[in-house]
Formats: C-alpha cells, sequence, structure tokens
C-alpha cells in the first residue's frame, strides 16, 4: 500500500480530537509521504497548528452567471434585482444555486422573486440559540429557504411530500439519505405543518406557475424536486439524496420534536447496520442522549423494544466487530439497558394495580396481559442486552465486569423462563465459560 497514491478528504472538520475517544485526528491519519495527499476543509481557526487557506468569494461575473443559468438577457430592472439577491446573500454558492434553480423552475421574474423573499417573516426567536449562530449571520437565507418550501406547499398542498422531506432531513446523520428512508420519515410526521397557509397566500400572490404540472406524491417525484431546486443533490454511489449541513440546520429549527419522533420510527423500520449505521447513530442520540447531549425523543415501550432489538443491539455488535469502536458499542448497549429499565419502572404502577385487584372473580382483560406481556419483554431483552455486552466485554479482558452482566442475565431468565430454558441454559454456559478463561488466566 505505500507505493499506491491516493487522496484522503476530510470535509467540515469540527474539532481536532475524535468524539468518542478523544484521540487528535492526525493519529488517525497515515502517515505522510510522497504519494499521499490529505485535503481537511473546516471552520476552525488553525488545524495542527497550521492557518487554513481561506477561499476567496465568487466574483460578481460567476455569481450572475449561477443564478442567471441560460438566461442571457434580462432587463435593466431585473439585474438590478440579481444584483440585491446577491449582496444580500453574500455570494453564498448555496444560495446562489437555488436561486438560480427557482428562476429556472418557475416563470417568475428576479424583481418578484426579491419581492417574495423579503415578505418572508424574519425568525429571529428561532434562530436565538447558539447552534444556530450561522443561521443568524445569513437571515436573507433563511427566507429564501422559507420561500422554498412555500413553493412545495403551493405546489401540493398541506401535505407536500417534498416539504415534509425538506422538514425531516434536518434529523438524520451527516451522510447522503436513501430515498426510500427519508420518505418512509416523512410519511409518518403527523398532521399538517403551520403556516402552510401564510407562504400558500404569499405565494398564490406571484401568479406564478411550476413548469411540471405538478410536483407528485412519489418518492421519486419528491426527492427530484429537491435536487431541482438545489435543496439536496443526488449521490452516484446508491439511491440516496444529500443535504447541506446548513440547510439540515435551518429544518431542524423550522421543525419539532414530532419529526425528530418520525426520523426514529422509521429508522427503526429499515434496521440494516451496514447500509444505514449512520442514520441508526444519528436516532440512537435522539432516543438515548450521548455524554451531555439530551434526550430528545421519547417511544412507548413497544416501540423501544423494535428499536432496541433491530436497531442499537445490532448496531452494536457491527461497530465494535467491523469497526473495533469498543468504547462506542458498550456505551451504546449500557444505555440500551438503563432506557429499558426506566421503560419498566413506568409500568410498575401499573403493574401494582394488578397485583392490588382480585383475581378470584374475574380474569384479567386483555388490556393487562399486554401490558404483562411487554414488562417481560422489556426484562428479557435488558437479559439480552446484558448477555451481549459480556461477551464483548470478555472479549476486552474486562472478566469481573462480565462476571456481573452474565449474572444478571441468567437471574432475569431464570426468574421468567425458569432454570432449565435453553436461554437460561445458554447464559449459565457462558458464565461457566468465564470462569474458565479467568482461572486459566490465574494460572497461567
Amino acid at each position: 500500500m505505500h507505493d499506491i497514491p491516493y487522496l484522503v478528504v476530510i470535509d467540515n472538520l469540527e474539532n481536532e480530537k475524535d468524539w468518542w475517544d478523544q484521540e487528535l485526528v492526525m493519529d488517525l491519519l497515515p502517515q505522510f509521504r510522497g504519494e499521499i495527499h490529505i485535503i481537511i476543509t473546516t471552520r476552525l481557526p488553525r488545524v495542527m497548528d497550521l492557518e487554513p487557506i481561506k477561499l476567496s468569494y465568487l466574483s460578481g461575473l460567476e455569481a450572475m452567471s449561477l443564478m442567471k443559468g441560460n438566461v442571457k438577457d434580462y432587463p435593466v430592472m431585473e439585474i438590478n434585482a440579481l444584483r440585491v439577491i446577491e449582496e444580500k446573500l453574500g455570494r453564498l454558492t448555496l444560495g446562489l444555486g437555488i436561486v438560480g434553480a427557482i428562476l429556472f423552475e418557475l416563470s417568475i421574474t428576479p424583481s418578484k422573486l426579491l419581492d417574495t423573499i423579503n415578505r418572508m417573516p424574519i425568525r429571529d426567536s428561532i434562530w436565538s440559540d447558539g447552534e444556530a449562530h450561522i443561521l443568524r449571520q445569513h437571515p436573507f437565507l433563511m427566507q429564501l429557504f422559507d420561500v422554498c418550501l412555500s413553493i412545495f406547499y403551493y405546489a401540493d398542498g398541506s401535505r407536500s411530500l417534498a416539504a415534509r422531506m425538506f422538514l425531516v432531513s434536518s434529523w438524520f446523520g451527516p451522510t447522503a439519505i436513501p430515498i426510500p428512508l427519508l420518505a418512509m420519515a416523512a410519511h409518518k410526521v403527523p398532521g399538517k405543518y403551520h403556516g402552510t397557509e401564510t407562504w400558500q397566500k404569499l405565494f398564490r400572490a406571484l401568479n406564478c406557475s411550476i413548469k411540471s404540472t405538478k410536483i407528485k406524491k412519489s418518492e421519486i417525484e419528491a426527492s427530484s424536486t429537491l435536487v431541482r431546486f438545489g435543496i439536496a443533490r443526488y449521490v452516484t454511489k446508491y439511491d440516496a439524496i444529500h443535504f447541506h449541513e446548513i440547510i439540515k440546520l435551518y429544518a431542524r429549527k423550522r421543525g419539532s420534536i414530532a419529526i425528530a419522533q418520525a426520523v426514529v420510527q422509521a429508522i427503526s423500520q429499515r434496521s440494516f447496520a451496514s447500509l444505514y449505521s449512520e442514520h441508526q447513530w444519528a436516532a440512537c442520540f435522539l432516543l438515548f442522549g450521548f455524554g451531555t447531549d439530551p434526550i430528545t425523543v421519547n417511544l412507548k415501550p413497544s416501540e423501544l423494544l423494535l428499536f432496541v432489538k433491530h436497531v442499537a443491539l445490532p448496531l452494536a455488535v457491527h461497530t465494535f466487530i467491523k469497526f473495533s469502536r469498543c468504547n462506542a458499542a458498550l456505551e451504546l448497549l449500557r444505555l440500551c439497558a438503563d432506557a429499558l429499565d426506566a421503560a419498566a419502572e413506568t409500568m410498575l404502577s401499573r403493574a401494582d394495580k394488578w397485583l392490588d385487584r382480585s383475581f378470584c372473580c374475574q380474569k384479567p382483560n386483555n388490556s393487562d396481559t399486554r401490558y404483562t406481556y411487554i414488562w417481560q419483554e422489556l426484562a428479557l431483552l435488558k437479559a439480552g442486552v446484558s448477555e451481549v455486552s459480556a461477551k464483548l466485554m470478555l472479549q476486552g479482558g474486562e472478566y469481573h465486569i462480565a462476571e456481573d452482566l452474565i449474572r444478571q442475565t441468567i437471574y432475569i431468565r431464570k426468574s421468567i423462563y425458569g432454570e432449565y430454558h435453553a436461554d437460561t441454559v445458554s447464559a449459565q454456559e457462558t458464565l461457566n465459560k468465564l470462569g474458565s478463561v479467568f482461572m486459566n488466566m490465574q494460572l497461567s
């Protein structure tokens, strides 16, 4: 490999230290050799004690060309409107590209577009927290995003799939989002979005029309709309689209927790760690919280069961085996166990009510039976999580912690299944194996 030239690109480096292990990024990179090239893009003032090269803005001619597209002749008044838009956007290529896309897709002049953008309310309260400082720096760009949403709603009504895909994109991971997964999350967004009527009135007043007859509700058409308007772009590897981080931050601030909930529910139904691992991690951050990050989404116990069983548990094993990210995998398993414990606790009060009832004259109803079943499943799944954690701890040489975890597993399974159930016996065999390994270590 030393003689093979290759290029490493790290885009938008946010910190010189790895989030999980606090290792310096440079320690993770290959040694510098003549045939190896590394490009790092970042907003940090310095990286490796080096000051980054600051890229210059587009020239006025380039900015105008990006907005005008193939339209060569505009009246002087419209050229002046484009120059005002260019100035208010600060020549940001993201915004200029969206302006060009809107002018191409709609029968609208630059002056009318400028007037529409200016009429969009400036939402200072939404951009007030520290995370949204970049949004506060570009209020005109935020108004432009509002215009895009109003276009989608105007074209397809209050349940516009393109608009909902726009909004749910914010809660996914930083990589490209598979279109079927994005559409599934969008379909799960409840109700109609607040403020749709206002946006439709503003846009209807322009008397412009969309070139296609109607933005259809199919996921392919909706994703195509997002790409055509410059909100997203296709990636070449698979059927997915990518959203700029500024667009995702805007969508997060414009959306609600219900949208985050829809994303977690969709990811729970698409449980392929090898394909969606980045988005599964994003869902885990929303559901469990890591470090100082708060818990954003709360699931029902039955939904939590499905998520841990089909997403979190396979993701932890995949992370441990394929990427050797031991700390990340074990922390995820710990948080899963804590979440399952908390969900079981919320059901104990109801269980106490069952115990207080007199069953001599009546049988428990279907609701009681269902809750008893869910409580048992929560306990058994925690036992499974503890068993997986024990096996991973065993591989890492943490024998005492592994022993405690496997004993928890045995206790839970004995209490519910009995001593001779296959799962109880399997856990007991793991404990015996652990004891043998530990004894051999002491003898050696």
